[in-house]
């Protein structure tokens, strides 16, 4: 019989099954370690048995937009699943939602769960809980049938080289002065972006350098140098035979005509193309609508596909659930 336990201590976490990075216990360390982040790591077992686990994460904030501070649950993925298990995903992700659900308290504004692969994964199960999906886009890069160089638009393979021959350089940020500046940078440029959270500075910190002062080998931030100064970065997490951009700036008003913005997204694709990783995932994309976003179309110009994937929600007020359920599903 399948039972599930949820640790929400480092001390007290068994050993778990091998995972990348969104699930894993070095992501558990970091987030334990942050003021506003309360991680619950729920553990499915067969008896004595791990057979999956999925990371949940309680987060708190104060938002302008309605003026609060809200409290709530966020998951990325399905979770991780033993191999001879993974035709039981849904039942055991089931079992997950239930027992968040028994956590969800009057406290919490709402459930989100984002980063689902597969749209059709868990349908029945989120809808038959009052959750509602809001349709939002995938974009990603193919790096295994074709180089990076080969997919790029023109324009940006003429801006790229202009940029290279003006003297700008872009590589992985090795040193905490650099990691620092970066993150800086990042703040800077996120500050105005209302719909684009970015996480505390301590979170980042700790992701891309470990307590033991190791550069991690999960996240990796990628700098845009121009005479001695960083005008762009990004950061990028890895899964499985992916690579994830998960945020990027530059300074394109101060440097136009040094493409900033754009060296610093393909520091990281051709990187990960250097690595091995058989697809690149801009994760940004999944906030905006097709028509809203001119990032969107920064992106596609990459040589990305774009692909329709869902995002889940459920509020603490039951009746906007099934209002918003009646209106989605």
């Amino acid at each position: 019989m399948k039972q599930i336990e949820v640790y929400t201590r480092i001390e007290d976490l068994p050993k778990l099954l091998t995972s990348g990075t969104i699930h894993s216990v070095e992501m558990f360390n970091v987030l334990i370690r942050c003021d506003k982040t309360k991680p619950h790591l729920f553990i499915c077992k067969e008896g004595d048995d791990i057979i999956a686990h999925l990371l949940v994460v309680e987060q708190r904030e104060f938002r302008l937009i309605p003026p609060g501070i809200y409290t709530w649950y966020s998951i990325y993925g399905e979770g991780v699943y033993k191999e001879e298990y993974k035709k039981e995903k849904e039942n055991i992700f089931a079992l997950f939602i239930d027992n968040l659900l028994k956590l969800f308290k009057f406290k919490h504004s709402f459930i989100e769960i984002r980063n689902i692969a597969d749209s059709s994964f868990a349908y029945k199960v989120l809808s038959d809980r009052n959750f509602f999906p809001r349709r939002c886009i995938r974009i990603y890069n193919s790096l295994h049938s074709k180089t990076p160089q080969e997919r790029l638009a023109r324009a940006y393979k003429t801006h790229i080289k202009n940029a290279e021959k003006r003297g700008v350089t872009c590589e992985q940020a090795t040193h905490i002065e650099d990691i620092e500046i970066g993150i800086e940078l990042l703040y800077k440029y996120y500050i105005s972006k209302i719909r684009r959270h970015l996480p505390q500075k301590k979170i980042l910190k700790e992701l891309l350098i470990g307590n033991d002062g190791i550069l991690s080998q999960q996240f990796r931030m990628f700098i845009v140098r121009y005479k001695d100064k960083i005008i762009g970065c990004s950061i990028c997490f890895y899964e499985n035979d992916r690579a994830y951009l998960a945020y990027s700036c530059g300074l394109r008003k101060s440097h136009p005509l040094l493409y900033p913005g754009i060296m610093a997204i393909w520091v990281a694709i051709t990187d990960a193309y250097k690595q091995g990783y058989s697809h690149f995932e801009f994760c940004e994309t999944n906030l905006f609508s097709r028509k809203s976003s001119g990032y969107i179309n920064l992106v596609l110009n990459f040589g990305g596909k774009q692909v329709s994937t869902l995002r889940w929600y459920h509020f603490k007020w039951n009746r906007i659930n099934k209002i918003l359920h009646a209106i989605y599903v």
